[in-house]
């Protein structure tokens, strides 16, 4: 009979088989267990798949089986440990998987010191070890074989840092993980794997936040020193197949800590946002890199003008743009709404332009004593041009932002300075 063993130093307080919530490590930023349910969890799932588990503390061994309880006309398998029951059924970890509940085991194992996993021929429990003994099949044997899926430990480090750290890619999925074990699933691909020394976790044991994720791996990156890792993902972060291409609007994405190295490979390249890739000249495609937009807005700052050019241009509130040649059209609904502010009494001496935007929903912006009016904008007619340029000379004249009091006071101002100019009334 073949048998998967895990085994730690030490020997295990059959307490912690059942008193659930207990745990001695959440204040431990060593350890990777908090919530106290790792093992209970992983027993119930083994049991409730009928493999059979030895458990052994020293040369004691510690009798694992299961009682039926009823409950309100329903039948439970309730756990025992050493004949003694617990309140612990079958049930929970209901949506887990084979992997899950033995990555617990070895977790609790790792914390504990001494670790080591193994396919062995017999039961052979040792003094001051704790020895889980569970029949091998072929679903173990996969966890196995798939086992650096799982765990990080055996990887090799591209980079680290306090934050964590970049591995060897494997596998055809992103393997992101918390202290070295696995925490995230996801179809996606990644150029990299990823090991982060902390990151808001579920009790079971995955990833809380989805934003976390890319939040983590892209201040890790900015973090590294490698140059190759750097050049490698900033090329391929334009493909939306890996996690690293694939940041969500609501990630908080920000430079902060960024390595001397990352800042020369951002400075020596050519970078457009991939939301503007389209627009780029033939004769500027082969000597950009396209990265994603929310990427290029947060290095937007450090990226020299000479790497980006009049191509592209960011606001003070992030919106990334790029002048085109206003079309006759647009020319002839500009001229009207402009004649419109004539007739009326309202001179708009700020001179007014034509852009792209990366979002389809902006309108227009205020940038460097111009005003930006969307192609989209001209598209939706002279009210809607003629709307614009009265929000964005607003914002000009008094230096105000969107949705602030201080808008709504320099709209109120300037519409009674409007009436106080088309009127003898004094105030």
């Amino acid at each position: 009979m073949k048998y998967l063993k895990i085994k730690n130093t030490g020997l295990l307080d059959e307490k912690a088989l059942y008193l659930l919530g207990a745990s001695s490590k959440r204040t431990d930023e060593t350890k990777i267990g908090q919530f106290g349910i790792g093992n209970k969890y992983a027993l119930a799932y083994l049991l409730r798949k009928k493999y059979r588990v030895g458990l052994f503390s020293g040369t004691d061994e510690i009798s694992i089986d299961t009682v039926k309880e009823s409950f309100r006309g329903d039948d439970y398998d309730l756990i025992t440990i050493n004949g003694r029951k617990t309140s612990i059924t079958t049930e929970m970890g209901k949506d887990w998987e084979l992997w899950q509940a033995l990555r617990e085991i070895y977790c609790n194992a790792l914390d504990e010191g001494g670790c080591s996993i193994e396919v062995v021929d017999e039961i052979h429990p040792k003094e001051n070890e704790t020895h889980f003994y569970i029949d091998l099949s072929g679903d173990v044997l996969l966890f196995l074989a798939e086992f650096n899926k799982y765990f990080a430990e055996r990887k090799k480090i591209l980079f680290e840092c306090p934050m964590g750290r970049i591995l060897e890619k494997t596998g055809n999925v992103a393997n992101i993980y918390r202290k070295g074990i696995r925490c995230f699933e996801t179809n996606l691909n990644s150029v990299y794997d990823y090991d982060f020394s902390e990151i808001a976790i579920e009790e079971n044991r995955l990833v809380k936040y989805r934003w976390e994720v890319e939040e983590k791996i892209w201040g890790l990156l900015y973090r590294c020193e490698n140059e190759e890792v750097i050049m490698r993902v900033l090329m391929e972060s334009c493909e939306q197949q890996y996690i690293e291409g694939t940041v969500a609007d609501y990630a908080d994405i920000t430079p902060g800590e960024i390595s001397h190295v990352f800042r020369s490979c951002v400075k020596k390249n050519r970078l457009a946002p991939r939301g503007f890739s389209g627009l780029l000249k033939p004769d500027e495609i082969h000597n950009h890199i396209i990265i994603p937009t929310k990427i290029f807005n947060s290095l937007r700052p450090i990226i020299g003008d000479q790497n980006v050019g009049a191509a592209f241009k960011v606001s003070q509130t992030g919106l990334i743009f790029r002048d085109i040649e206003m079309p006759p059209l647009y020319r002839a609904t500009l001229n009207q709404a402009m004649e419109f502010f004539k007739e009326v009494g309202f001179p708009v001496d700020y001179p007014v332009k034509c852009a792209i935007f990366d979002s389809k929903e902006m309108l227009g912006v205020a940038y460097e004593g111009e005003i930006i009016i969307s192609d989209v904008c001209f598209e939706r007619g002279v009210n809607e041009v003629a709307n614009t340029i009265l929000e964005e000379y607003i914002h000009l004249k008094y230096g105000v932002g969107d949705c602030t009091r201080g808008f709504q006071t320099a709209v109120l101002t300037e519409f009674i300075s409007y009436m106080k100019n088309k009127s003898a009334f004094v105030l």
